[in-house]
């Protein structure tokens, strides 16, 4: 099976999901399902990881003079 019709058969399938009146309700209910503790955790671990991948990239790519 080509990559392509991989990638058009789960387009095909989100869509379908999407429009489900299930998972409609359950992602309009899923911000009020999370805490404020976790809510708070994810966005430490978000900057975090992007802490981290500056200081990745600052490894990796050479400093430019101009900026």
């Amino acid at each position: 099976m080509s990559v392509f019709r991989v990638a058009k058969t789960v387009a095909f399938l989100a869509l379908a999901a999407s429009r489900n009146p299930a998972v409609r309700s359950a992602i309009k209910a899923a911000p009020n399902l999370v805490s404020e503790e976790r809510r708070q955790a994810a966005y430490e671990a978000t900057k975090r990881a992007a802490r981290k991948a500056g200081e990745m990239t600052a490894r990796v790519v050479p400093p430019n003079r101009y900026f």
